[in-house]
């Protein structure tokens, strides 16, 4: 799926400059000059369509504060659109695109090579001189598919295992100058010249090629980290005929003796190489495991170990796991002029044969769940857990505008658990590399269950000074000790014991209630798979026992008995007129 970023489709406003033109062929131009536009002028073509031709090319300057007037009336086609929006900003795509390699293959074919007295190479190339051959270079145009991930400080170039190398190479031959005056003189021409061979190798293992000036190599089966190289073999034969006079006049420049002849063929062979460090995207590797659960015959987990860098995991047709990654296309500023090189100057011109190529960079700290469910308030997948090594974002070159994230997990493993998606879609799940078309289905075995547990919390002892409460976890079907995981009462922790017990002692007494969780570990990482579990329980009354309640009865009798009397015998000698506790009638 691909989209545009909220930002650029909501209010098409943009940070960065660039007015594009098109390119027009300048002989002796200067690099500089050539250098000014990346688009190139040739496109679109090679079944690339309008509308993704513009999106190819982002290392080209883009015009600052450019806002929905500036869109031009006609710009109703996707094709006009996108051009306005390569003007403003550069496009991220979520996945590998093929339109870089269908780009290359059809641009490619572009390129003529020089004649004999002419070497045409991109600026890039590596050029070569031997005696007779000259300016020679074999230099690599693309190679498809591949992604260069860009983190931190470094760019890793991935590639499939099976693909193409692109190279082009060619070469100019010096003939010698033909000597006319003089006791010896040298008649020079081309007998021959060849371009033998263009051959690809991975670490010294040959593995395809031909002899053309435009070369496509095939490999296949590669892994590791291989090293491509392409290497052309160039051979030239030219026929020398010396003449030596052995009877000389110098002031009549004429010979007054007999001429000697003698006839050679000077031969020359030279090798030229360039070479590109890779590494290969495969998914062979992808594994995981499908867990479900005792508490909840509706709910499902799963472990995936992609097992490379990958970009994306498919659950079923509506959800997916987005990797870090996020792809744009730049083309390579070293073809962005083609030189000719003859005997007599250099000429430089805009160049008509331009690679693109894909690049990765991460855009989010941590993969995330897309999908058409993805936006509703319950998300179809939850990631329980992603871990692998912390890497730094990288820096992009400034022409490029795009904003990575500075820190991400390179996730390496990922726990994904879900409540809607049915059990049968965790079946199988299929991983997707970072290299366009490398993908593999893997399928998850059941790795067992995730059993219910029981948590029994006590209060031994309650004072105003804390509390100590014993918490028991058992498994909810056998009664069986639980002894992993950890429980929690307040701000109080502490393991499980070899008898599934714990006590923890509270260092505030608990008003009323005491609330503790099972808190069980993580069930991707767990030996015996658990839930958590919570109980609460109540802080017993504290009731005084039968000998204080007789002791604080007999302190109250006394206590109040001789009052009680006083009064009563106050109230006898007042006839009951002070409180009425007797009857005067009696007397």
């Amino acid at each position: 799926m691909t989209t545009l970023r909220p930002v650029i489709v909501v209010v098409l406003l943009v940070t960065s400059s660039l007015i594009i033109g098109l390119m027009d062929t300048t002989a002796s131009a200067s690099p500089e000059t050539n250098s000014s536009t990346a688009l190139p002028v040739d496109g679109p073509d090679y079944g690339v369509n309008e509308s993704r031709f513009q999106l190819l090319w982002s290392e080209d300057t883009d015009q600052a504060n450019l806002s929905s007037d500036d869109l031009p009336e006609n710009a109703s086609s996707p094709a006009e659109f996108s051009q306005y929006l390569s003007r403003s900003t550069d496009y991220l795509f979520d996945d590998p695109i093929e339109d870089v390699e269908r780009w290359n293959s059809g641009d490619f074919d572009d390129y003529a090579a020089g004649d004999e007295e002419t070497s045409i190479h991109p600026e890039v190339a590596a050029l070569e001189n031997g005696r007779f051959i000259k300016d020679a270079h074999s230099s690599i145009f693309a190679v498809n598919p591949s992604t260069v991930l860009q983190s931190g400080n470094e760019s890793t170039t991935y590639i499939a295992p099976e693909g193409e190398v692109l190279a082009i190479s060619d070469y100019r031959i010096a003939v010698p100058e033909d000597s006319e005056s003089g006791p010896v003189r040298d008649e020079w021409s081309l007998e021959a010249t060849d371009l033998e061979s263009v051959t690809l190798e991975a670490d010294g293992q040959q593995l395809d090629s031909n002899a053309s000036h435009r070369s496509t190599l095939e490999y296949s089966s590669l892994s590791g980290d291989p090293r491509l190289t392409v290497t052309a073999e160039i051979s030239v034969q030219l026929h020398h005929e010396k003449r030596t006079c052995d009877e000389y006049n110098r002031s009549m420049d004429s010979c007054k003796g007999s001429w000697e002849t003698e006839i050679n063929h000077p031969s020359e062979q030279l090798t030229v190489t360039d070479s590109i460090n890779t590494t290969v995207n495969r998914i062979d590797t992808a594994n995981g495991i499908r867990t479900t659960f005792e508490t909840d015959d509706e709910q499902t987990g799963t472990v995936v170990h992609p097992g490379t860098i990958w970009s994306r995991i498919e659950i079923d047709d509506d959800t997916r796991v987005r990797g870090n990654w996020r792809f744009y296309s730049a083309g390579d500023a070293g073809w962005y002029t083609m030189v000719s090189r003859t005997e007599t100057g250099t000429t430089r011109a805009n160049s008509t044969v331009r690679p693109a190529q894909l690049y990765a960079v991460p855009m989010q700290a941590e993969p995330d769940v897309v999908g058409r469910a993805a936006d509703t308030v319950e998300p179809p997948l939850e990631i329980e857990d992603a871990w692998g090594s912390e890497l730094a974002g990288p820096s992009l070159a400034e022409a490029i505008d795009v904003t990575p994230v500075d820190q991400y997990v390179n996730s390496s493993s990922m726990a994904l658990r879900s409540e809607s998606t049915a059990a049968d879609s965790f079946d199988t799940v299929t991983v997707h590399g970072i290299v366009r078309g490398q993908s593999q289905t893997v399928s998850l075995a059941d790795e067992g269950i995730v059993r219910e547990t029981n948590l029994n919390l006590t209060v031994l002892e309650a004072n105003s000074s804390g509390a100590v409460v014993e918490a028991v976890v058992t498994e909810n079907t056998t009664g069986e000790p639980v002894t992993t995981g950890r429980v929690e009462v307040g701000n109080q922790s502490a393991p499980l014991n070899a008898s599934g017990m714990v006590q923890l002692q509270l260092e505030e007494r608990p008003s009323l209630l005491v609330d503790g969780t099972y808190v069980a570990e993580d069930w991707w990482r767990a030996e015996t798979m658990y839930a958590s579990a919570k109980d609460r329980a109540k802080i017993p009354p504290k009731y005084p026992k039968f000998a204080q309640l007789v002791q604080l009865a007999l302190v109250t009798l006394l206590w109040f008995l001789p009052v009680s009397l006083a009064i009563y015998g106050f109230d006898y000698l007042t006839d009951g007129t002070f409180l009425g506790l007797t009857d005067t009638n009696d007397r």
